[in-house]
Order: C-alpha cells, then structure tokens, then sequence
C-alpha cells in the first residue's frame, strides 16, 4: 500500500511501482493499493497523514485480510503504524514490512542547520507554533512503526543507522536495499563522453529544499564565470523556473535551458546530451537520478550522502564531495572539464556500476528479506 499514484515516472511512486513489477517477474503475486484505492477527505497533507491516513491503511488492509492469506503486507511510510500494530495483534503468520523512502525525523535532523542558514523562516509565530506542533505529533506515526514493523526497508545505509541507533530497531529487522536505474536507461549502452558532452552540465530534480537548488545555482553561477563555453540545464516542474531564475546570476540566467519535468524516454535523451551531473541534495532517502545519470555515462558530482555514498566511489565513478560545499562542487567540476582522460574513466566506470543495480536485484534481495521476516516470525510464534 502507498499513498501515492501509480506512476513510474515519479520518485517514491516509481521506485514501488518497479518494485512490484519485479516481483511480478519473479512469480510473485502482490496486490497493490494506490492513493486513488484510499479514503482522502482531509486536504492538508500533514493532517491527512496525521489524522486519515494511519486509519486508511489499517482499513484497508483488514479488507484485503479477509478476503487473501497474504505471506507480507507491506506499506510505504510510517503512517501504516496503525496497521502494523493490528496486524501484530491479530497473531496470524503475515509478517508488515515498511518501506521508508526518507525517514521523516531523519529528514528533520539533517536539514536543521541548512535551514538555519539558508531558510529562514518569517511565518508568523502561531503558524511556526502550529507547524512545530504538528511535526512533533507527526514523529509518533515514526516511532510506532519503527515499533511495530517486522522489519524496514530503506535505500540508503545512514537511514539504516538512523533506524538502528535513534529507534532503537534490531539491525536484523532493517535491509539496505538501494533502487535502480529504468530498464530502458541499462538495455542500450551509455553514449561516449567527448569533449562536447563535457561542456553540458545538467540537473534533474524537483524543486525543493532538501535538494539544495541554491547549492546548484552557485556552482552554475561560478561557472558560467569560469568558462564562458559551458551550457547549463535544468530539469524540474515549469511552476518553479521563476524560482530558480530567481536564483541565477544574470550572466548565467541566458545560458542555462530550463526544462519541463519529463517522461523517462525524454529524460534518457537529455542525460545523453550531456556530460556533468550535478547532484548537490541535503537530504536523500536515495535519489535515483544519480543512478540513472550514472548509467547514461554522465561524470556525477554528488553531495556525500544517502544513495550516493553508498554507490559512488569517489574518484572512480563518480566524485563525492562535503555536503553544502559550493567550492568542492565548482573544483570537481572544473578538475573534470581540464582532465578528459580522468572524464572518459569515470563515464565508462560509472555505466558500469549503475548497470549492477537492476531492479531484478531490488526484487530478489526484497523477496529474501521478507523470507528471513517470515522465518523470524514463525520461530517467535512456536
């Protein structure tokens, strides 16, 4: 169950999406329940996950228990606490796994001292009152299901850490299982790095503040001054190009190709046009599209945490620097575009790596996981 639509283009979304079409692949039966298959009445969405959503899953898959014996059930975010708990209550051999794609007090604690230099908040004080208020009730859905689950799911090992050292989870109920790449984005070789992919820069991302897009307009903004030859894109939702002009220097608000958000066959074109990537996030619970440009051959230049410290390494197929370092994001690029040889090595390394995490391997090391869940379940309950 994930409160999200059904869409493989998307983020969180995507990565269930692919999931169960793995299983699938692997014989698996698995039945899916979608935002449009849950009760939505309450529009605030931290209220409705608060409030609606931990009750939705619970209903929902007490129907669904009813009418299958279902080996897992298996829920996307920490509101199915709910469901979790029941379930545990019903004492039947069905084991609830979560998955987390960020864990939500994690998130909080990673981005406080960004936020406290770059975002300062000016809201009234009842509203910044209310929101305080309103996230830390939002920490009781984390800490139930961190409770209740038989075991988490995560992408990333420092949200395995976080579960272990901050929930107090058992390392054994806990599998690092990183995302993939599309199918499409592996099944044709990465196109050559040359000179001329080398002097496009892109970024792929939603605009938001966990991605650290004032991170990315600064190393554009240095740049564009550095070398007057490089082009620069970026990649997120049409509502946001205001903002992110907002953000350019006026020298580089000419050379940089805004774009509309994509399909993954649009997308897969604009990774091979160009030859940096630039991936600067706080906070990742992974962040596919370092994968995915990683495996179409692009030089990733990636703040050293979540996904990207667990895959790259660094100087081999990718380049990691300090989180929030606008300077080690500018060298890296410019040691990059005045060291061809060492460009061409990391393309041809990083297609490579990316090309091992295939969604078959999400699946299998999925289905392994729920099998020891299950074993553990049935040796408790004898």
């Amino acid at each position: 169950m994930a409160d999200m639509p059904a869409d493989p283009n998307s983020g969180a979304a995507g990565t269930e999406y692919l999931t169960i079409k793995a299983l699938g692949t692997l014989g698996h039966e698995v039945d899916a329940i979608w935002s449009d298959g849950l009760p939505r009445r309450i529009r605030h969405g931290n209220i409705h996950y608060l409030l609606e959503l931990p009750f939705a899953y619970e209903h929902r898959m007490l129907e669904r228990l009813r009418s299958a014996d279902y080996d897992v059930v298996h829920v996307n975010q920490p509101h199915g606490y709910r469901a979790a708990r029941t379930l545990a209550r019903l004492n039947r051999r069905t084991i609830f796994i979560h998955r987390s794609h960020g864990f939500e007090l994690r998130v909080e604690r990673d981005l406080k001292p960004w936020k406290e230099r770059y975002d300062k908040d000016n809201r009234l004080f009842l509203k910044r009152l209310a929101s305080r208020a309103l996230t830390d009730a939002l920490s009781y859905n984390c800490r139930s299901i961190a409770r209740h689950a038989d075991g988490h799911i995560v992408y990333a090992s420092q949200c395995g850490q976080f579960l272990e050292e901050e929930l107090g989870v058992r390392k054994e109920q806990i599998a690092v299982i990183p995302a993939a790449s599309p199918n499409a984005f592996v099944e044709s070789p990465a196109p050559t790095m040359t000179s001329e992919r080398l002097k496009r820069v892109l970024y792929v991302s939603q605009f938001a503040f966990f991605k650290a897009p004032m991170i990315v307009a600064a190393v554009m903004n240095h740049l564009s001054e550095t070398d007057s030859d490089l082009e620069f894109t970026w990649v997120c939702s049409k509502q946001h190009h205001a903002d992110v002009r907002a953000l350019l220097s006026e020298n580089v608000r000419t050379r940089v190709n805004l774009l509309d958000w994509k399909c993954q066959e649009e997308l897969m074109h604009a990774y091979d046009a160009h030859g940096i990537f630039l991936f600067p996030s706080f906070f990742e619970g992974f962040g596919k599209v370092f994968l995915e440009a990683m495996s179409r051959g692009l030089c990733v230049v990636a703040a050293d945490n979540s996904g990207a410290h667990d895959v790259i390494s660094n100087g081999e197929d990718g380049i990691l620097v300090p989180t929030g370092s606008v300077d080690s994001m500018v060298n890296s690029c410019l040691r990059l575009l005045g060291d061809a040889e060492l460009a061409s090595s990391i393309s041809r390394a990083a297609a490579k790596t990316a090309r091992s995490y295939t969604w078959d391997r999400v699946a299998r090391e999925t289905v392994a996981f729920y099998e020891d869940r299950i074993a553990a379940k049935a040796t408790r309950s004898k």
